[in-house]
């Protein structure tokens, strides 16, 4: 995708005055139906150039793509900005199904500010008659932020999904208490009057 970063250089990863920021990718899992991977970002201090884009990825063939790619531009004082640009793709498709295919590329990004802590995002894309789902989750982790990318390929329309999401979040929500509450009394019981000695 080297296109895909207009305005930006790329980040050479054995220059010796500038650590690489994306470290190695770990594939979680991987099947037809997606996959998994997580990998840390550091936030550097100096980089390259102005504008420069660090960028790994991996590929599971017959299963997904998955990209890990931090967008760096230096400010007039000197201090370096970065967005993390995240990239999912569902490669496999099911012509049983009239996919005809891969899916799109879809596409994360998490600004400076969010990177600061942690969250989730996700893209819900069509594929054929179904949909991908595209999820990121990171957090601070050691002076790095840590990335779970995931693709989860769903036999259903991307409106079909979120109905299905909305549907069982208002199922979870009309559970009774007690398929949740701890098993704890409303109101606490007397304690039992004491028994008489025996005489005699």
């Amino acid at each position: 995708m080297s296109d895909e970063h207009p305005g930006f250089e790329y980040w050479e990863v054995n220059d010796p005055k500038h650590a690489y920021p994306v470290g190695q990718i770990d594939l979680k899992w991987s099947d037809e139906g997606g996959a998994s991977a997580s990998a840390d970002m550091t936030i550097p201090a100096a980089q390259p150039t102005a504008a420069t884009v660090a960028e790994r990825s991996i590929g599971v063939a017959g299963s997904t793509q998955l990209w890990f790619g931090l967008e760096c531009t230096t400010q007039a004082g000197g201090q370096v900005t970065c967005e993390a640009v995240l990239r999912g793709k569902h490669v496999h498709w099911y012509p049983e199904h009239n996919e005809t295919a891969p899916g799109p590329v879809q596409e994360l990004r998490v600004s400076a500010k969010e990177l600061k802590g942690g969250g989730r995002k996700e893209a819900l894309a069509a594929h054929g008659p179904h949909c991908d789902l595209f999820s990121a989750t990171w957090f601070q982790h050691q002076g790095k932020v840590g990335f779970d990318l995931t693709v989860t390929h769903w036999a259903t329309t991307p409106a079909g999904f979120l109905e299905i999401r909305k549907r069982a979040a208002h199922d979870a929500e009309r559970l009774p208490r007690d398929r949740w509450r701890p098993m704890v009394p409303d109101h606490p019981a007397p304690a039992p009057a004491p028994r008489p000695r025996p005489t005699g």
